[in-house]
């Protein structure tokens, strides 16, 4: 079926994006208009700019003189003053989204929100900002402009675009499930975090590493083995334990092969039948009094030609100790054993009262070791190397969990906690890009950028790089210094 077009070729092409065309006693007139949430009605609503100008077949678009003085009025007051934005970190953020698919993937999941979302990483990435600080970081940011948004942001606002993301949860999930179901992934172990509301479910009395029994939820999370890149979370009440709930976000991620991750605090009897039991593989290291290990291997270990490179230094371990479907891994550092001799010798000269001579003999022999139970089929180098990854995404997830924890403990509605959770994986998966790039790019010969540059370090260089507003629409970027320049070039990130 043939549609007909509303309006004439001359006329629409005036109409640009955040105008609208309209036929008046037979004339058209050009207004502005933009698009505002009406919670009333629960969807936008149109809201007119006033009008613009007119538009005729000869003379084209013929500016409104009321607007042509607005407009000046307008110039005449930034022209007064010099304004400047966060422009680098901005710009890099909205590159990374586009280049790496994240940002079609929010604009299909969340077509409404994805702006939201977008600004809301921006705000926790540059700044870890908590919620009451978010409007004024994006007052002194380009982020709303790059992203055309033309709304206020209050603290209002973003509490009800909060809650309404957090409805979402078909499309969070359908954001994380990974395509590639096969993915070798670590499982690590659950991160608490006090919560102080009786409107939420999630908030059950429970215990952590610090034996506080105040209520809180646990927070799961899958990380992909290789590069740690954050992959799929689930909350969870404080009173279950994550070993019980670990087999319900492997089912749900969609994952075929997991990995559990422990700490030493996490070994007993019970936990690892439990996993078992779940038929879950794991990797778990043991605390150095365990009576399973195998310390008498490590009489010959250094004759042997068990050893690997790790971080510039070599390990050695011993043969494998099997026990029925379980196995045991005895790794010696080498280095790692002067270092923990050094210390002790050290605090028997400070602290004679906690620390003796005849106590360092006791210990010496298992100083730079380490013991790891698993039931995998892995080779001891990659058991050594996946569980040190842990340590690394560990620190990883801390760049955020402080000011995660202090705007949970203010959260009264379940929604609200639910969309700020995914914000704060959102703004995970752009820190993992940043992350990697300073992984796998080389300082000089032995370095790479991350031996340098931490995370923050590359961030604070962005922001560095500002937009001045130096009259009414009209911007230039400021000049780059030199060590900022530098570094961007090495991480071949280009901000124009």
């Amino acid at each position: 079926m043939k549609t007909t077009q509303k309006h004439p070729d001359w006329a629409l092409k005036h109409k640009k994006p955040g105008t609208e065309l309209k036929l008046i006693n037979g004339r058209y007139y050009l207004y502005g208009v933009k698009s505002v949430y009406d919670k009333t009605i629960g969807r936008s609503r149109k809201v007119s700019l006033g009008i613009l100008g007119s538009i005729t077949k000869e003379k084209g678009f013929i500016p409104s003189e009321k607007n042509e003085l607005k407009k000046k009025s307008k110039m005449s007051y930034f022209a007064k003053q010099v304004m400047i934005f966060e422009y680098g970190l901005a710009k890099w953020l909205m590159d990374e989204l586009e280049n790496s698919g994240v940002l079609n993937s929010l604009k299909e999941h969340f077509p409404n929100h994805w702006k939201f979302i977008v600004f809301m990483v921006y705000c926790r990435i540059g700044y870890q900002s908590p919620l009451k600080n978010i409007p004024f970081h994006l007052e002194n940011s380009f982020i709303l402009d790059i992203l055309e948004w033309h709304e206020k942001v209050y603290d209002a606002k973003i509490s009800d675009y909060l809650f309404e993301l957090g409805q979402m949860s078909n499309s969070i999930h359908d954001f994380m499930r990974p395509k590639d179901k096969k993915r070798r992934t670590i499982l690590i172990d659950a991160t608490d975090i006090v919560l102080q509301s009786s409107n939420i479910a999630l908030s059950q009395k429970g215990y952590n590493s610090n034996m506080d029994f105040q209520p809180q939820f646990v927070l799961l999370y899958l990380y992909d083995a290789l590069t740690l890149e954050p992959i799929y979370y689930r909350s969870i009440p404080g009173n279950i334990r994550e070993v019980s709930a670990m087999k319900n976000i492997v089912v749900m991620s969609g994952l075929e092969e997991c990995t559990y991750v422990g700490d030493k605090g996490f070994f007993s009897q019970t936990n690892v039948e439990q996993l078992e039991n779940m038929h879950l593989q794991y990797i778990i290291p043991l605390k150095r009094d365990n009576k399973l290990i195998p310390y008498e291997l490590l009489e010959e270990i250094e004759q042997s030609n068990n050893y690997f490179k790790f971080s510039n230094r070599f390990i050695f371990y011993a043969d494998t100790k099997s026990l029925e479907n379980r196995k045991i891994e005895l790794f010696l550092d080498g280095k790692l054993k002067e270092q923990e001799k050094t210390d002790y010798l050290s605090r028997i000269e400070s602290l004679p009262e906690n620390y003796s001579k005849p106590k360092f003999n006791e210990i010496v022999h298992v100083m730079g070791t380490l013991a790891i139970m698993h039931n995998t089929e892995m080779k001891p180098q990659d058991i050594y190397v996946e569980y040190k990854n842990r340590g690394n995404i560990e620190q990883f997830f801390d760049h955020f969990k402080n000011t995660i924890e202090a705007d949970c403990s203010h959260m009264q509605r379940e929604e609200s906690l639910n969309g700020w959770l995914f914000i704060n994986h959102v703004s995970m998966m752009m820190i993992y890009k940043l992350f990697q790039i300073l992984k796998t790019t080389p300082l000089n010969k032995k370095q790479n950028l991350i031996h340098h540059y931490s995370i923050n370090d590359a961030i604070d260089h962005l922001k560095t790089i500002k937009k001045i507003k130096f009259d009414y629409d009209k911007y230039v970027t400021s000049e780059i210094n030199k060590s900022t320049k530098t570094l961007l070039k090495q991480m071949k990130i280009s901000i124009t």
